[in-house]
């Protein structure tokens, strides 16, 4: 992906359809509005800003911190990322045990949890001490060790986007690491943050006025207002996927899913469902942290 577009990859969250994006959105047919009913990261929705083939883009994600903090980064100034830069396991534990739902909750516990799970800490006791020695290394410069040259460069002035790209030159200059999976399991909180500034800084990007089509919504799937020339596209947890989603109700979904009233609806999954066809097979999605085979990711398309 190009820096330029990077934005569009939106908050590095679970599932985030980043990857897939563009396929899904080249894929989908154009109308008058997209309802993209399971947002969360954002991704298929800021990439749909980005393309004409809609008037509207409606973003929506029931948990509401989320919506809220992908709007602030667009459209607001009033998060200072460089806060949460250095977020050791027992800050997460308070963020996500202590305090109530916040944008800045959610920015901490996207950024510093395993696989965005938002529930577990992002490093294994052995090495999470060495991850936030260089992260306070990187923006600080205090911890009297060779990781402070990396500081040196800016001295803490530069944002995270500058930092994070010295951060990389540094690693393969100093420490002799140039491969892409090497530099990705050393500093994630930061790469995290990173996405985040990329979508803070885009009143500087032409795409902005793209943006004043997307519409921000956190409601339940079932009490979004559908029509019928509405394009829909849903990415619910995936049936039979072995995780638990706070106890997602499938049955419900396809009661809900065969009462809707659009005429195009399509369903990310890994498996085809009763009453769909397959619109195209989309491939695998890598991942530097999940080990075995991976399933080739659908997208189905709703027959009734």
């Amino acid at each position: 992906m190009k820096a330029k577009d990077k934005w569009k990859r939106g908050l590095p969250y679970v599932g985030n359809k980043g990857q897939k994006a563009e396929q899904i959105i080249d894929l989908l047919p154009p109308g008058n509005r997209l309802i993209d009913a399971f947002g969360g990261g954002g991704s298929i929705s800021l990439t749909a800003s980005a393309a004409s083939k809609w008037n509207r883009i409606v973003y929506n994600d029931i948990r509401s911190s989320v919506v809220q903090l992908l709007k602030e980064l667009i459209t607001g100034n009033s998060i200072d990322l460089k806060k949460y830069v250095c977020v050791n396991r027992q800050q997460f534990l308070d963020w996500r045990d202590k305090r109530p739902d916040s944008i800045e909750r959610t920015l901490v516990l996207i950024c510093y949890s395993f696989g965005n799970d938002m529930n577990s800490y992002l490093w294994g006791r052995k090495n999470e001490e060495l991850k936030l020695m260089m992260t306070r290394a990187l923006f600080y410069g205090d911890t009297g060790t060779i990781y402070d040259e990396m500081f040196d460069k800016y001295r803490g002035e530069a944002g995270i986007m500058e930092t994070y790209s010295w951060f990389h030159k540094w690693r393969r200059d100093r420490m002799g690491i140039s491969s892409r999976s090497d530099l990705l399991q050393n500093l994630q909180n930061v790469q995290r943050l990173q996405y985040l500034a990329e979508l803070d800084q885009l009143e500087q990007l032409q795409q902005l006025q793209q943006l004043e089509r997307l519409e921000y919504s956190s409601r339940d799937y079932r009490d979004l207002t559908i029509q019928e020339d509405d394009i829909v596209y849903l990415d619910p947890p995936y049936y039979k996927s072995g995780k638990q989603y706070g106890g997602f109700d499938h049955d419900a979904f396809w009661e809900w899913l065969m009462e809707c009233p659009a005429k195009n609806i399509y369903i990310s999954e890994y498996t085809k469902l009763p009453h769909t066809e397959v619109a195209f097979n989309l491939g695998k999605k890598h991942s530097f942290i999940t080990a075995g085979k991976r399933k080739d990711e659908l997208l189905l398309k709703v027959v009734k």
